[in-house]
C-alpha cells in the first residue's frame, strides 16, 4: 500500500528519487566543475590569497659565508567575497494531494506511485536548476565577454556583481584579454581572418610575458566553425599554397594540426535558461577561454543554507545533494499542501586567474 504523501513526498525520498533520475536521464558532468574543485564550509564569506605570479623564480647567485638575501615574495592579494544564496520552491495542490490520497484509499499502488513520481519532477527541475549556478558562475570567470572576471547575481530583478579584480579588470586585461577587432582579423571575415595563427600566437606571447603554458581552448560550435570556415585555416591544413575555396576542412585536421603546437579544443556547448527566459551558451560565442597547464583555478564553494541548519536529516525533511544543495520540505495543515524548497548558497574561488586568457574573435 502507498505511504500517505506526507510521508511519501519528503527530502529523503526526493534525494533517492534524484539519482535514479540523473542516472535516467544520463546527465553529462558539467565542464566547468570539472575544472574546479568543490568544498563546502559554515562561513558566508569566501577568502583567498592570489599571487601575483605563481612561476619558480631562480634564487640568486650568492658568496660563501655571506648572509642569504631576503626575497620580496610581494604581490598578494587578499581577495575576499560574500556568497549569495539561491532558493525556489514548489507547493503540491490540494488536488494533487486528493488524486494521491484517493488512490491510495483505494490501494492502487500503481497509480499513486505515478502520481507522486509526476509531483516529484517540478523537484527534479529545481535541483536542475541549482546546479545550473555554479556552472554559469565558474564561466563567468573563465569566459566573460568583456574579459573582466566577475559573478553576477539577479535578486528581484537587481542585478548585484561580484568582483575579482581591481579597478574594474583595467589592470587584468592588459595580459589577460585579447580583442581582434580589425575588420579584416575578425574571425566572422572568413576570406582574410588567420585564426589559427591568432591561437598560436596568443599562446606564444602570453608564454613569454608570464612562463605560463595555455593549452586548454574552450570554445562553443559556432566558435570553433569561424576557425573551420576560415579560408586561412584550409592553406594552413592542407598545406595548399594556391587555394581557390570550394573545399570545407575536417574537424579531426584542424583539431591535429593545432595539437602540433600544444593547444587543445575544447568545444562545449551545454547551454541553460536565463532569468529572462532566453536561452544562453555557457562559453558566449566569439569568446574563447583559455587556460594553462597543471594550474590549479580554484574552488567551487558551498556553504550552509538556512534550510540545512534548521532542517534535520533523521526526520527525513532535509538531505543535502550534490555536495551544497538542500532540498527541505515541510507540511501545512491549512491550505492542506506539502511544500518543497531548493536552495544553495556557493561561489568559486579563483586562485589560478593570472593563468587564464580570455579571446573576443569578433
Amino acid at each position: 500500500m502507498a505511504l500517505p504523501l506526507r510521508e511519501a513526498f519528503t527530502a529523503r525520498s526526493l534525494e533517492v528519487m534524484w539519482d535514479n533520475y540523473k542516472a535516467s536521464l544520463a546527465l553529462p558532468p558539467y565542464l566547468g566543475r570539472q575544472k574546479f574543485g568543490t568544498t563546502k564550509q559554515d562561513s558566508l564569506s569566501i577568502r583567498y590569497i592570489m599571487g601575483e605570479n605563481s612561476q619558480p623564480i631562480a634564487l640568486k647567485a650568492s658568496n660563501f659565508d655571506a648572509q642569504a638575501p631576503l626575497r620580496d615574495v610581494g604581490g598578494f592579494q587578499d581577495i575576499q567575497n560574500k556568497m549569495p544564496f539561491y532558493r525556489e520552491s514548489y507547493m503540491t495542490t490540494e488536488e494533487e494531494e486528493q488524486t494521491y490520497a484517493d488512490y491510495q484509499a483505494a490501494e492502487n499502488s500503481r497509480l499513486a506511485n505515478q502520481v507522486l513520481r509526476q509531483i516529484s519532477k517540478k523537484p527534479m527541475m529545481l535541483i536542475q536548476g541549482a546546479m545550473v549556478v555554479p556552472e554559469r558562475q565558474i564561466w563567468e570567470l573563465l569566459a566573460p565577454a568583456d574579459g573582466v572576471p566577475k559573478v553576477t547575481v539577479n535578486i528581484e530583478g537587481k542585478k548585484y556583481v561580484i568582483d575579482y579584480t581591481e579597478d574594474n579588470g583595467t589592470k587584468h586585461k592588459t595580459d589577460h584579454f585579447i580583442e581582434i577587432s580589425g575588420e579584416t582579423d575578425k574571425w566572422t571575415a572568413s576570406a582574410t581572418a588567420t585564426p589559427l595563427a591568432d591561437l598560436i600566437k596568443a599562446r606564444r606571447e602570453f608564454a613569454k610575458k608570464t612562463g605560463y603554458s595555455l593549452t586548454r581552448f574552450s570554445m562553443n560550435t559556432e566558435t570553433f566553425e569561424m576557425i573551420l570556415n576560415a579560408e586561412d585555416t584550409k592553406k594552413q591544413v592542407l598545406g595548399i599554397t594556391a587555394y581557390n575555396g570550394g573545399i570545407r576542412v575536417r574537424q579531426e585536421d584542424v583539431l591535429a594540426y593545432l595539437r602540433g603546437y600544444g593547444i587543445e579544443i575544447e568545444v562545449y556547448d551545454k547551454m541553460y535558461v536565463d532569468e529572462s527566459g532566453v536561452t544562453q551558451y555557457f562559453i558566449p560565442t566569439n569568446i574563447i577561454s583559455c587556460q594553462s597547464a597543471g594550474v590549479y583555478l580554484g574552488d567551487y564553494i558551498f556553504g550552509r543554507t538556512p534550510e540545512e541548519r534548521s532542517g534535520d536529516k533523521a526526520t527525513g525533511n532535509l538531505s543535502i545533494v550534490e555536495t551544497g544543495i538542500s532540498v527541505y520540505t515541510y507540511a501545512t495543515d491549512h491550505p492542506i499542501n506539502t511544500h518543497c524548497i531548493v536552495s544553495m548558497i556557493g561561489l568559486p574561488s579563483f586562485e589560478g586567474m593570472n593563468s587564464v586568457v580570455v579571446m573576443k574573435v569578433a
